[in-house]
């Protein structure tokens, strides 16, 4: 239950400030000139519920961490499978291999990746902001109270977000809202994100930020180091988009 307070019970920040203080610790990671010593981040996520989520895919943790300039590294399911996925730098592999290479090799009934992005290449992740539209991207939010609910014990503030109707429109954007709940540290926790027909609400049980990731963070396991596979690009490219299918409307 959402609970609602009326203006001038409660000393509160101003919505966009709470947002604000939300998304931007992860946009400032990808600044080209960070105002942040962060350069690393890493969720916990998992998928409360979703339009056509297979219900063997929810409540699975998943874990993603990313270091810029070139560093991921994924954990969790696709089709099916569990698996870990890395990138470092130029360098890329999974784990279990062996049942990665029957998914490439299409060996598995059923179970099929997407085609890998014609013109895939690796590059340094990058968003399509220069540093100066990084810090004018969450005044391009319409953001809307809707009051507190707890989770976990923690209370969060709930707010809804859009974008602004001339950007909504200009854009095409399909009419999607967002609704978010933040923790009183300014860390999302839960994330549902809809428009006509469709739907996903995502938890997240841990956001971390780091300065720098210790070297073992993009080596494999010693439980997994027995059934690694090294894959080229494009191989890398067929498992990301066949993670993103699983979130896509």
């Amino acid at each position: 239950m959402i609970v609602v307070f009326g203006a001038g019970l409660r000393a509160e920040e101003h919505r966009l400030d709470a947002f604000a203080k939300t998304i931007t610790p992860f946009l400032g990671i990808f600044a080209e000139n960070r105002k942040t010593p962060n350069r690393a981040f890493t969720l916990k996520v998992r998928i409360e519920q979703g339009s056509d989520i297979p219900a063997a895919l929810t409540n699975v943790a998943a874990e993603l961490t990313v270091q810029v300039p070139d560093q991921l590294r994924i954990s969790g399911p696709v089709l099916g499978e569990t698996f870990t996925l890395v990138r470092d730098g130029e360098k890329i592999w999974i784990s279990p291999g062996a049942k990665a290479r029957a998914l490439l090799d299409g060996a598995v009934s059923g179970k099929d990746l997407p085609a890998a992005e014609k013109k895939f290449k690796l590059t340094p992740f990058k968003l399509p902001f220069n540093d100066k539209e990084l810090n004018f991207l969450p005044a391009l939010f319409s953001v809307k109270d809707v009051g507190y609910q707890s989770l976990d014990g923690v209370q969060c503030r709930v707010e809804d977000v859009t974008l602004m109707p001339e950007l909504a429109k200009s854009l095409d954007s399909g009419g999607w809202i967002a609704r978010l709940w933040i923790t009183p540290d300014h860390k999302p926790m839960r994330l549902t994100i809809a428009r006509k027909g469709w739907n996903i609400v995502l938890r997240f049980d841990d956001v971390q930020f780091a300065k720098e990731l210790p070297a073992d963070t993009w080596k494999p396991t010693p439980d997994q180091a027995g059934d690694v596979l090294n894959l080229e690009p494009k191989e890398y490219s067929r498992f990301l988009r066949g993670i993103n299918r699983l979130s896509a409307p």
